[in-house]
């Protein structure tokens, strides 16, 4: 039985019999039902032949003929919300967005471990069959049609991102909506027009966005990334200014996204920009970003006091952080920031007070 409840087909297509044999087996013994194939069009013939259905795909990229791309294309004109998981021993710039444009649901990164592929393929398989993933995207699309000022056509405009970031990371969206609302009270006595105020909203809501292109055990990895993959976990500024790319009015929004790691000193990426050239909303987001690591759980370690992030921030004034924006984080009153707290918690709010 898998572990969504019920016996469910997964279809794992790769030119390499060894891979084959490893993924499908990998997953029997999860208690998938796996049909293998060893390239697209036996994949392709085997869909469209009525004679059993799939609940979910996992295919190769790179594969003569018709490759992972191609066949994902196909599939997705055939059956729109069939999850299609790639994998793949690379993971290059192009070949993500390539990802994204045709509506992959996940990639994994090559060599995969047995862990990482029972638990996507099951997360994904088990929100196709709940709720959560619709109470994510709507959440959302609310948060941005509640904003002031906001277009009521825009979160609709906006549902594929969200499509992307509620099927990959559903623990995200607590972080982004306490860290847009912390550069909000960092950014109020700025002398920023209701629509300034909105893009910052809205592009800190949306910062990591980029990370739907990212490989699943990369992205989720628990220690620390090798070289390789701090090289593609970099990619997230480009893949994310790409997706923002295709909705109209959202320029500025596209900025923060894709500086959001850009540094004061000039040491960040992807543009290792310096100073002032750093868009305005990038700098604010980088101290509410800041912030809300310093402060909150993670798996590996408990969140700090407040006092400890506000010696942190300061001590990246200059570096890090623009000066200017850190003097306006230090007005911002302890009470704010708990009160974002309480309002975003990931598990049960708790004081921050030693």
């Amino acid at each position: 039985m898998s572990p969504v409840g019920f016996e469910m087909t997964v279809g794992v297509v790769d030119d390499d019999a060894s891979v084959r044999r490893y993924l499908g087996d990998t997953l029997s013994s999860a208690g998938y039902v796996c049909r293998s194939f060893e390239s697209g069009p036996t994949a392709l013939q085997w869909m469209t032949s009525g004679q059993e259905s799939a609940d979910l795909l996992l295919s190769d990229v790179n594969m003569p003929g018709m490759n992972g791309l191609d066949l994902l294309r196909r599939v997705k004109a055939l059956k729109p919300r069939l999850p299609f998981i790639l994998v793949s021993g690379l993971c290059d710039l192009a070949t993500a967005q390539g990802a994204l444009r045709e509506g992959a649901t996940d990639y994994l990164l090559k060599p995969v471990l047995p862990d990482d592929l029972i638990n996507l393929v099951s997360k994904h398989l088990d929100i196709v069959h709940s709720e959560r993933f619709e109470a994510v995207r709507e959440a959302l699309k609310r948060s941005v049609a509640t904003t002031p000022g906001a277009e009521t056509g825009q979160a609709c405009r906006l549902t594929p991102i969200f499509d992307a970031l509620g099927f990959k990371r559903f623990e995200t969206l607590k972080h982004s909506q306490r860290v847009a609302a912390f550069a909000l009270l960092i950014a109020r006595k700025l002398d920023l027009n209701p629509k300034a105020l909105r893009a910052l909203e809205i592009g800190a809501l949306l910062h990591d966005i980029g990370k739907a292109g990212i490989p699943h055990n990369t992205l989720m990895k628990a220690g620390k990334l090798n070289d390789e993959e701090q090289a593609i976990m970099k990619m997230h500024p480009h893949l994310g200014l790409y997706l923002l790319a295709g909705v109209p009015g959202l320029e500025r929004e596209a900025e923060i996204v894709y500086s959001h790691h850009e540094r004061f000193d000039g040491t960040g990426y992807p543009e290792k920009l310096a100073g002032e050239a750093i868009p305005l909303a990038a700098r604010i987001f980088s101290v509410a970003d800041t912030l809300d690591a310093i402060v909150s759980d993670r798996c590996y370690r408990a969140g700090q006091p407040l006092a400890a992030a506000r010696v942190e921030i300061r001590r990246g004034a200059g570096t890090q952080f623009d000066p200017a924006i850190v003097d306006l984080f230090d007005e911002v009153e302890d009470c704010e920031i708990e009160s974002v707290l309480k309002r975003f918690p990931d598990v049960a709010w708790r004081p921050l007070a030693d």
